[in-house]
């Protein structure tokens, strides 16, 4: 899952997405491990857990939580029904709830790692980075190679402004896996961050090669070839990434301070116009000084030095 963060600098605005996963269930019936130690009771327990896995792909979260609050009532160490009803209860939004689930899965079962990694992802969504950092760490000691808790600890890290151990943890996930284009999205923009545009450039560029259809990388790129004034690289990324994704407003509202920058006016104002159609709230302004043409010129001058 992606959220959306945006950065203001030097009068450019882009959307960075981070990226924070959360692991789910494979609700095919030959992953479901439970041992029920009552044998009585073990056909009815399985085709719980078998409803509550429909109820929560069909997005009946609270009909999944009743059951497999069913399950936990006669078999109250089954840690599988405690994973699956934190989730359950995180997609309605009780956090709380949700890590108390995954701690109990964790009283269960200490090598557990998804409930780790899950549990990390929880207080994340609650900025307890530092508690999400720790239970990625036990994650990652469990499970050397978990790509995504490498991605999340590193957005972590950088949410406590540890911008070089972000930078590691996407370095030592590239050495993991070399074709993930999150890793070098994720290292690129904690590069820019540090401004640090060439290598942020250099590792957008990988990214890339690896998702060529991911408008957001050609718009990160373009954010760093404009921040070292590379306006007509800038430009043509922002225009890649528009041809992909049409409705994406700050594109649109970057590309036109591009354009401004090279003194093509009239295209900087169609494409202010244009993110205000969208609903670019930052675009609107500029889209009424471009209709006002005598004005035009040292009202932008003004909107770029303010920013």
């Amino acid at each position: 899952m992606k959220k959306q963060l945006i950065i203001l600098a030097a009068g450019f605005l882009i959307s960075y997405p981070s990226a924070i996963f959360s692991d789910s269930i494979n609700l095919s019936s030959n992953t479901i491990e439970d041992k029920i130690n009552n044998n009585a009771g073990k056909a009815n327990s399985n085709n719980k857990i078998k409803d509550g896995d429909i109820k929560y792909k069909n997005e009946d979260y609270r009909g999944a939580i009743i059951d497999y609050s069913e399950i936990l009532k006669n078999n109250p160490e089954n840690k599988h029904a405690f994973f699956r009803r934190a989730l359950s209860k995180s997609k309605i939004k009780d956090y709380e709830g949700a890590i108390s689930d995954y701690s109990k899965a964790i009283e269960i079962d200490k090598t557990y790692h998804q409930a780790f990694y899950n549990r990390g992802y929880v207080k994340d969504k609650l900025k307890d980075y530092y508690g999400a950092i720790s239970d990625y760490n036990k994650a990652i000691f469990l499970k050397k190679d978990y790509e995504n808790a490498y991605i999340n600890r590193a957005y972590a890290k950088s949410d406590i402004g540890d911008l070089l151990g972000a930078i590691s943890d996407f370095t030592t996930l590239i050495n993991i896996n070399s074709k993930n284009a999150n890793a070098f999205y994720g290292r690129g923009y904690m590069q820019s961050k540090l401004e640090d545009h060439y290598a942020a450039i250099s590792d957008f560029t990988k990214a890339i090669k690896i998702d060529q259809d991911d408008d957001l990388l050609y718009a990160a790129r373009g954010y760093s070839k404009g921040k070292i004034n590379d306006y007509e690289g800038a430009i043509s990324d922002y225009s890649k990434a528009i041809s992909i994704n049409p409705d994406l407003d700050f594109a649109h509202f970057n590309r036109g301070l591009m354009n401004y920058n090279s003194d093509k006016f009239k295209e900087a104002c169609a494409d202010w116009i244009k993110a205000s159609e969208l609903g670019y709230e930052y675009a609107f302004k500029e889209a009424d000084n471009c209709k006002n043409s005598d004005n035009f010129k040292a009202s932008i001058k003004n909107l770029l030095g303010n920013k």
